[in-house]
């Protein structure tokens, strides 16, 4: 559903999916985001970055439990930037951070990369899970 609003002269476009907490809808993660942005300039990277949230709400909170999910939530204001929000199962008590991974991990560089290609971005608890969140500037 998009939503358009006049902010000195920029278009903002608003998009919202739930997905099930199951490894293969990371695919599925990717695929909304790079449909939802089409030709915007950032869109590599904030596909890449959502795949990334996306998979951390699968392995580190209960949005991977059988029948559970997560929300995606891109809010691009055209020419400017692109905000991506995960909200997932996730915890007060246990708050995302960068990982320093040996260089030979297979894991632990999700936020790592967010940190490094991301404008700014961060977390917070809610009553009904957590919410992570990017900014791209375009």
């Amino acid at each position: 559903m998009p939503l358009h609003a006049d902010r000195s002269n920029s278009t903002v476009t608003v998009h919202h999916g739930w997905f099930y907490g199951r490894p293969d809808q990371v695919a599925a993660v990717r695929a909304f985001v790079a449909d939802r942005l089409g030709g915007c300039p950032v869109v590599d990277d904030a596909v890449l970055l959502t795949s990334e949230l996306a998979t951390n709400a699968i392995q580190h909170s209960p949005s991977g439990l059988p029948e559970a999910g997560f929300g995606v939530l891109i809010e691009h204001e055209h020419g400017r930037s692109v905000r991506i929000t995960v909200h997932d199962g996730g915890s007060y008590l246990d708050a995302p951070y960068v990982a320093q991974p040996e260089p030979d991990a297979e894991h632990g560089r999700g936020l790592f990369l967010v940190d490094v290609l991301a404008t700014s971005w961060g977390s917070h608890a809610t009553l009904s899970g957590r919410k992570t969140w990017f900014l791209i500037d375009e």
